[in-house]
């Protein structure tokens, strides 16, 4: 009788954590959020860290794995639960601890090191406890006692690993239960030290008898070494042909590369230069999907003409604006907003979006351009306004019909008798358009209900012309923001994702 209570309590238990399936099932808006680090660092939002064992899997998959882990846990003996929220704490904070670690701390100073998984992986359900369970305690207390004597050290941990391993693969985690596995190893370590004091109370997290050591080190090890297999097996063999969408009317171009030019300090008539570099990079990539365009506000630009003659006979659009605006400021904002007028008055060949590229930010290759592809894709969802796969004023895609409202915004703040009031702060152009995107303008469209910017997890453009800026006085260092460095805007909650 003294197991009959322990017993029923975890019955409920594996109940409470199918009913959440039940639930959203009926409705689906009825449902807690699934964990991810995003949400502590970034959100302040604690709730899903708490409610993670009832949120409900977004995919079939992970819902088998809910009725996996509620079958394990009913035929528990023991009172299960305060063990298992014990352990979710624990590895809910590591994963938080590393999200940030291999986002946030290392995704400019050690960009290879830099993981967006680490961050953005999603978790729910007991799995990654029940796992870190297991291994530290074993899988004897829901075998059948006549299978006792069958059971070895070797048997029991090959029983473990494949009971994890298929919890892991099923609800596609591996940064979770990687840390469920360095968890069981740290937590021995805790209980081994304090076995004396924890023998008179058996409802503690930690006071039940664990594995041998040398045991528990080789299951978790095994284990955190099978994980990435899965992984490793699934990118190889569903690696997708990504290609432009198609425009929505007729042969208008999807979308529209915008470079800006302005002569920098050296500028000269070379193949070399950094604009040549810039619309080399981006040439391969030209169809009747994408067009390159090359604009420039300067009356005497030397590279700019150069690369009009070099690539004379190529499909890429050079126009150089001459136009004189004696009451504004010749500033990179009237840059832009005569770019942005230009553009939005190119008619039936005017593009459905338009990529704004400095001209010292050229494309990191065919993996930047995959990374492109990833963001455009996602923006022929309906709500979205703009994407962003680089950093400062390169990289900003903007939907066609934001243009005007940008264009006039960007000349207010260029006229030298500004409309606008003495409280409005002054913002770099590159900031006016990235409030724009955001949603944060009071001009531009804003969707409270989701984001309305997606970005690239790393920058796919490099950054070639640090030493050689068009701002007076304004030198970069050679080694920031380049290929592969964490995006900027990572992180936030107020952004869409694509991992690249």
């Amino acid at each position: 009788m003294s197991q009959h209570g322990p017993l029923k309590i975890n019955i409920i238990f594996a109940l409470s954590l199918i009913l959440p399936l039940a639930i959203s099932f009926l409705n689906t808006t009825w449902r807690f959020a699934q964990f991810t680090p995003r949400q502590l660092i970034y959100g302040k939002d604690l709730l899903p860290f708490i409610t993670a064992f009832w949120a409900s899997p977004t995919h079939t998959l992970g819902q088998l794995s809910r009725l996996l882990q509620a079958a394990i846990v009913a035929c528990f003996p023991q009172a299960s639960a305060i063990h298992m929220f014990a352990f979710w704490v624990i590895i809910g904070l590591a994963r938080t601890l590393s999200g940030f670690l291999l986002s946030r701390s290392v995704g400019w100073a050690y960009p290879r090191l830099f993981n967006h998984w680490a961050l953005y992986e999603t978790s729910s359900g007991i799995g990654p406890a029940l796992a870190a369970y297991l291994i530290m305690y074993g899988a004897c207390p829901w075998s059948n006692f006549r299978l006792q004597k069958y059971r070895s050290n070797t048997t029991e941990s090959l029983v473990i690993i494949c009971t994890g391993l298929t919890l892991c693969w099923l609800d596609g985690a591996p940064w979770t239960y990687a840390m469920a596995s360095l968890a069981s190893v740290a937590l021995w370590s805790v209980q081994a030290a304090n076995t004396s004091s924890l023998r008179y109370h058996p409802y503690h997290p930690m006071a039940l008898d664990a594995r041998q050591f040398r045991v528990v080190m080789q299951t978790a090890m095994l284990f955190l070494l099978l994980i990435p297999v899965h992984v490793i097996l699934t990118t190889m063999l569903s690696s997708k042909i990504l290609s432009m969408p198609t425009p929505p009317h007729g042969t208008q171009p999807f979308l529209d590369i915008l470079i800006l030019s302005y002569p920098r300090p050296g500028d000269t008539a070379s193949p070399d230069s950094l604009l040549s570099q810039t619309i080399s990079s981006y040439l391969p990539y030209t169809d009747s999907t994408m067009v390159l365009s090359v604009f420039t506000h300067a009356t005497a630009h030397v590279s700019f003409t150069h690369a009009k003659e070099h690539y004379a006979h190529m499909p890429i659009t050079f126009y150089a604006d001459t136009d004189m605006h004696a009451d504004s400021y010749s500033d990179q904002h009237l840059h832009v907003a005569e770019a942005f007028r230009w553009a939005s008055e190119k008619g039936p060949s005017r593009a459905e979006w338009i990529m704004l590229v400095e001209d010292d930010f050229p494309l990191c290759g065919e993996w930047g351009w995959r990374g492109i592809l990833g963001v455009m894709i996602e923006l022929q969802r309906d709500g979205k306004y703009g994407g962003f796969v680089g950093t400062g004023g390169s990289g900003l895609i903007i939907h066609h019909s934001l243009l005007p409202i940008l264009t006039y915004i960007l000349r207010a703040h260029a006229l030298k008798h500004s409309p606008l009031p003495p409280s409005v702060p002054h913002r770099p152009a590159d900031i006016v358009i990235q409030d724009c995107l955001f949603g944060t303008d009071l001009l531009c469209p804003h969707n409270a209900k989701e984001p309305t910017l997606v970005i690239s997890s790393r920058l796919v453009m490099d950054h070639i012309g640090g030493s050689a800026s068009t701002m007076r006085g304004r030198v970069y260092a050679a080694e920031k923001w380049r290929c592969g460095w964490r995006h900027p805007f990572h992180g936030l909650m107020e952004v869409d994702v694509v991992p690249v």
